[in-house]
């Protein structure tokens, strides 16, 4: 169950009743994660449980995210386990702008998955965002499909101790791809300052269970616009809505078509109970 963390300012105005007050958050700068810093992941590899995703034609190995989870606890004088623990101490998901929820694989990841495999989509010699990658699931078959891979999750953390333990367990050599942690934002500019050119930007970009939070639209949409081929396509799975924050697909969709930028179109769709969707994002012509 997603569980959402808020913050309550319980200082009392003159009238005696308590105010909620939005504080403001410190999120993280970017860091890109270099392969003298992975010293770690093979060793996960070997004292985790894995399991298996069956698609089709191609069987992906992941870690227990239980298992990591159990890992950094144990070794809780590790530094970077720190904001882990704090989630797990508070039994939660999400604590905003320390921890994003990315040990978790989310029920759309599957659906994303399948549809990439249903559709056949062509990743030979094409580069691949996987925003918000968490476990690093669609990033790794996009690899195994000979993609260029980025994976990009709030948390270092997460990437270190899971998504890229992923990528060694499917055989996938973790030199060609490139690790990003930090807000998203932060990421979008980093990328930026390398001088993209048109040629270097991405040929798709996906992203689930990414849209809980409303106060996150305006960064997914700069980097929807500054990081997409003028061709290229997004691919967003998620929930119809999020409780507790607002946020949601009809919410999702007014705001990428509010500028007329972009034509989003819904390309599955399941209807019993939550209902769970994926919609492509692709530039007007």
């Amino acid at each position: 169950m997603f569980k959402f963390e808020f913050f309550k300012d319980e200082d009392k105005e003159s009238g005696g009743e308590e105010t909620q007050r939005k504080p403001e958050i410190s999120w993280k700068e970017c860091t890109e994660i270099k392969l003298d810093q992975l010293e770690n992941c093979h060793k996960i590899t070997e004292e985790c449980d894995h399991q298996l995703m069956e698609l089709q034609d191609i069987s992906l190995k992941y870690i227990s995210s239980t298992d990591v989870i159990l890992k950094l606890i144990k070794d809780c004088d590790e530094e970077d386990s720190l904001t882990v623990l704090k989630a797990e101490q508070k039994h939660s998901d999400l604590l905003t702008g320390i921890y994003e929820g990315g040990f978790k694989i989310w029920e759309c990841t599957y659906d994303l998955a399948g549809y990439i495999q249903k559709q056949g989509l062509d990743f030979n010699a094409k580069t691949v965002l996987d925003l918000g990658c968490g476990a690093g699931i669609i990033g790794v078959l996009c690899a195994m499909k000979r993609g260029k891979c980025y994976f990009q999750d709030y948390n270092e953390e997460v990437l270190k101790h899971l998504t890229i333990p992923n990528l060694i367990i499917n055989n996938i050599d973790v030199k060609e791809c490139r690790y990003f942690s930090g807000d998203w934002m932060s990421f979008s500019k980093y990328l930026e300052n390398e001088n993209l050119d048109e040629n270097n930007k991405f040929d798709f970009i996906f992203s689930c269970e990414t849209i809980y939070n409303l106060d996150n639209y305006d960064k997914l949409n700069h980097i929807f616009r500054s990081l997409l081929k003028k061709n290229g396509r997004i691919y967003v799975a998620a929930k119809s809505y999020y409780f507790g924050v607002g946020g949601g697909l009809s919410a999702f969709k007014d705001f990428i078509q509010k500028e007329n930028i972009f034509k989003v179109t819904s390309v599955w769709k399941h209807s019993n109970g939550l209902e769970r969707e994926i919609i492509e994002i692709k530039f007007n012509e």
